[in-house]
């Protein structure tokens, strides 16, 4: 049987995924000094530049996995339909999608934090962001998210993401097939592999995690340590696919 994923940690991990994976491909576009990519000077400096093209890039990313965790796939092409009719502007979709107030303020939040620790140069830690994500109220009622769904939902954010900020600069987004981990993965097959792996490990578990003990070589030990079971490994390396096929066609 499907597990379930707290709804509230699934928003949080797509939302620092997408920042995570934006900024890194701005970066690896237009930094070739491996030593200088992570820098806090590198990072600000070009935050700074593309200040003005996050908020699209979020909200052209963001507005369907964010609706597909409140809404029947079928429901949200009815859903953008009805706000472009009603003339409704990229925050009032991405609230739409969001589904309720309680929801959009936490992805508000957390948009806010992902994006301020950027622009000072820094990245959320795996256990800071663990530690420090919105979580629901005490009144309100749980609701939690299928986690194939979750998973299949963060990898189409990471890759749409990390593609977006390649182009950003008018970088093509070049892949190869020599991968042996999902068979596909952009030309910096590490960075988004190291990508991927923060945001497994966000998503499906509670606590940041040490890959001291892992065979750093060895990629597919070091995904079920964060996926945790053969089942989400499967769920994740089939979305990858299907993500890389789509983007090759845009």
């Amino acid at each position: 049987m499907t597990e379930k994923i707290d709804k509230y940690k699934v928003q949080a991990a797509l939302v620092r995924s997408f920042f995570d994976a934006f900024s890194h491909g701005v970066i690896e576009s237009q930094v070739e000094d491996r030593n200088e990519k992570t820098t806090p000077q590198s990072v600000k400096k070009l935050m700074l530049e593309h200040y003005e093209h996050i908020a699209p890039a979020f909200f052209d990313i963001m507005f369907f996995p964010l609706a597909a965790m409140n809404y029947k796939y079928e429901e949200i092409a009815a859903l953008a339909r009805e706000a472009q009719q009603r003339g409704d502007d990229m925050m009032a979709l991405v609230r739409t999608a969001c589904g309720d107030e309680a929801y959009y303020n936490a992805m508000v939040e957390e948009y806010k934090r992902n994006f301020s620790m950027l622009l000072a140069g820094k990245y959320l830690s795996n256990a800071d962001h663990l530690e420090g994500y919105v979580r629901k109220a005490k009144e309100e009622t749980e609701a939690s998210v299928d986690s194939d769904r979750a998973i299949e939902l963060t990898v189409r954010v990471v890759m749409f993401a990390y593609v977006r900020g390649l182009r950003q600069t008018g970088e093509s987004a070049r892949f190869d097939r020599s991968a042996h981990l999902g068979q596909v993965h952009p030309l910096r097959g590490a960075t988004l592999f190291r990508l991927m792996l923060d945001a497994m490990n966000i998503l499906l578990l509670d606590e940041a995690v040490d890959f001291a003990d892992a065979e750093a070589a060895d990629l597919a030990s070091l995904f079920l340590k964060v996926c945790q079971t053969q089942h989400n490994f499967t769920v994740m390396t089939n979305e990858m696919d299907r993500t890389y096929s789509e983007l090759m066609k845009e």
